[in-house]
Order: structure tokens, then sequence, then C-alpha cells
């Protein structure tokens, strides 16, 4: 588990298709390249963000923060197989017409997905 402490200016919010919200901030301070790495180790990983206005955190705060047992859920995993198959649908565009939109192809693959699982199980006695 890796920790990120910087201080930083919120600088925007954009809402997403999907109603999340993407939030940027910048360091006040030049990185090191090596500082850049830390940050980088952590690209898609999911966590928890905690931001102060105005001023720092104090060393207790960070002690506490980084203590603190914290379980972060992310999307769930429905919200990721239809993340997932739309990600399929938009690099099968040159099949689009046979695939219809994509709330039809959602519906179909997800079909397709439940006569999986029920052909496995076992019929009722």
């Amino acid at each position: 588990m890796s920790n990120l402490i910087r201080t930083v200016t919120f600088d925007r919010a954009n809402r997403k298709k999907d109603k999340s919200v993407s939030f940027t901030f910048i360091t006040q301070l030049e990185q090191s390249p090596e500082e850049f790495m830390e940050i980088d180790k952590l690209l898609n990983d999911s966590g928890v963000l905690y931001f102060k206005s105005n001023g720092s955190l104090t060393k207790e705060e960070i002690k506490a923060l980084e203590s603190a047992e914290i379980e972060v859920e992310g999307k769930s995993k429905s919200q990721r197989l239809r993340n997932v198959l739309y990600i399929y649908y938009q690099q099968k565009l040159e099949y689009k017409d046979s695939l219809g939109d994509f709330n039809g192809f959602y519906s179909n693959e997800m079909e397709k997905i439940i006569e999986h699982y029920k052909s496995k199980l076992e019929p009722n006695n």
C-alpha cells in the first residue's frame, strides 16, 4: 500500500458521462524525477482522496491518515462489466451496423453471459 501526500492546488472538476467526477490537482512545488516516479506507480490504483483546504497536514494528521484502515470499494462488478463491454463495443465499431446501438449490444451480451452460466446449473429434482 502506498500513500501519496503532496501540497496541491485544486485546479478543476469535470463531470463524466457516467456521473462520476474527474478532479485535477497541481503540485505547488516542482517534483523531482524520483517523486514523479512515486506518483506514476500509483496510476490506475483506487484509493481515497483527502483534501484539506488552506494549510498543510500536521504530523499527527499524517500519522492518523496513514494508520487508518479505509476500505476502498470503487466501481461495482456490474459497473466494471458494463464498462468493459462498452470498450469492447467501441473497438468493434467496424461491425457497428451488425451490433446495433450499445444498449442492444449490452442486452445481447448479458443474455449470452446469463445463458452460459444457466447451462452449467444442475437441473432441479
